[in-house]
């Protein structure tokens, strides 16, 4: 991807980040220093590289490095907490692990060796590893296969404990050549990426632009006001969001006053019970005409990307994740594997670019792509047309501020708190976060339903979990309703206490 364009479009500019400007030619010159700092390094072919840190140039280049010398790179989620990185440590053993200084207290290499990420003018580790590579690559030690693996994604499990996706350079570049196409990246069009690095909004968004020689402007982390700053100063001419970040620039009080008018296309990939995708049309020019629109649908476990509703679908599809890609096969399965009929909901399962398997994880791997589907855990309905509208979901998962949160990791971690006898977790419509964390609790005796007891809880939360698990609103009640085998039964708190799919989703009812 880099090296091509290096070569044909050397002189143009590709990525910009904070002061530092690069052209595709000086990325390849750049990620071949890295590349020969790796092997002296002693990172040899499929090794795993682990990194935690926000999003730099010097991460940027390791993306590209590591999968240039046939080693995996392990981008570490920096919200989480020590027993979580010490979990991903282990299953993932990487050779080598790069951290941002802020985050030592919170990540322990357990005898690896580590190598700060320059931040703050403070480089010296980052200088003497590139230095120890003479800036001279030989090449990879043998060739790579479209197959190997180059990145391991780790995802939030309903078992409590993340899996790491692994993902392979065909999937990569298949989903990108194909999502190029139908979304319409073009060499002109300047990329605004503010999606965390151990999320698949960065990667897997960006790759779209830099394979066809466009630029990215690269943020260290989302910040409204800065967004604002950059789009007019830099002609930004697509913007992605989830509804969260869309809320947050629209309702900025910069942002009336904001020249948006380079901005060609906006889209985004959630769910949006608050409406703010009708709001964020109308503020970008889309009911008029002015900017184009799409929804698109995908999971870390796929190319990422599954479907798009592309702009000239959406007015007349609101609220459908539209039809599948390009070389992307979808079939809607009910609990037996088999099709649904037209109009009946199934759960969404797909065929096309994909995850290998989940690392480490043979069980997760035969569950997740039984009877060679990769299997969404969301429920879907497609109108006489094909277009496809999530209903419902199989998996028991929230999806809060663009995070996938599993019930089951927040309900592990409040049974061994110490005021909490039982607990159930749901998500909850929020007009800001899709959905937030809502947790239903039964007392142990003598323990007040308070407001005081429910801050404690949710600081016991907040000091295990990465903060988007902690429950936004918590509930107390005497007992938790189960079927006759002792199952909670869910969707009667989901029926108390409210659903992004309750009445209607998509605009469709969902039966």
């Amino acid at each position: 991807m880099i090296r091509l364009n290096g070569k044909h479009r050397g002189g143009s500019e590709a990525l910009v980040v904070e002061q530092v400007r690069l052209t595709y030619a000086e990325l390849d010159v750049r990620i071949d220093d890295v590349a020969s700092a790796l092997l002296a390094a002693g990172v040899q072919f499929g090794d795993r590289v682990a990194a935690l840190g926000k999003n730099s140039v010097e991460y940027f280049l390791l993306y590209f490095a590591t999968a240039r010398i046939g080693a995996i790179l392990v981008p570490l989620n920096f919200w989480h907490r020590a027993a979580e990185h010490d979990y991903t440590l282990a299953n993932a053993d990487p050779r080598l692990v790069f951290v941002e200084p802020e985050y030592l207290d919170v990540l322990d290499p357990k005898g690896r060796r580590r190598i700060l990420l320059p931040t703050g003018g403070a480089t010296g580790e980052w200088d003497q590893f590139l230095a120890a590579g003479h800036g001279r690559f030989p090449g990879p030690e043998r060739e790579i296969q479209p197959e190997d693996p180059h990145m391991i994604l780790y995802t939030s499990g309903t078992t409590g404990r993340p899996r790491g996706a692994v993902l392979s350079h065909r999937r990569t570049m298949d989903d990108a050549f194909s999502m190029a196409a139908v979304l319409g990246a073009r060499g002109d069009d300047t990329f605004f990426n503010y999606f965390p690095p151990f999320h698949v909004g960065n990667w897997d968004h960006m790759k779209l632009f830099l394979l066809v020689g466009a630029r990215v402007i690269m943020l260290r982390q989302f910040d409204a006001t800065e967004v604002l700053r950059t789009i007019p100063a830099e002609r930004v001419s697509v913007v992605l969001g989830v509804p969260t970040m869309l809320h947050d620039l629209l309702s900025h009080p910069d942002f009336p006053a904001t020249d948006t008018s380079s901005v060609r296309l906006v889209y985004y990939g959630a769910y949006d019970p608050s409406d703010v995708m009708r709001r964020t049309a109308d503020a970008f020019g889309v009911t008029d005409g002015r900017c184009e629109m799409a929804h698109t649908f995908g999971l870390t476990e796929a190319g990422p990307f599954v479907t798009i509703c592309r702009s000239y679908e959406m007015l007349d599809h609101w609220g459908s994740i539209g039809l599948p890609l390009p070389g992307v096969e979808v079939e809607l399965l009910d609990d037996d594997g088999l099709p649904v009929q037209p109009g009946s909901p199934g759960e969404l399962c797909m065929r096309g670019p994909r995850m290998t398997a989940y690392w480490n994880d043979a069980a997760g791997t035969a569950s997740a792509l039984e009877g060679g589907w990769l299997h969404t855990g969301d429920i879907a309905v497609a109108d006489d047309q094909g277009f496809l509208f999530i209903v419902d979901r199989k998996k028991d998962m929230i999806r809060s501020g663009g995070q996938n949160v599993y019930s089951k990791t927040v309900e592990d971690c409040l049974q061994l708190c110490e005021d909490v006898a039982e607990a159930a977790v749901i998500g909850v419509p929020d007009a800001v976060y899709e959905e937030q964390v809502c947790a239903i609790i039964v007392l142990r005796d003598g323990v007040p339903a308070d407001d005081g007891t429910k801050t404690r809880i949710q600081q016991y939360v907040r000091a295990s979990l990465a903060g988007y698990n902690c429950p936004r609103s918590i509930h107390f009640a005497s007992e938790l309703p189960r079927n006759a085998v002792g199952k909670i039964q869910k969707h009667l708190l989901r029926a108390s206490y409210g659903s992004i799919f309750s009445g209607t989703a998509g605009g469709r009812d969902p039966g």
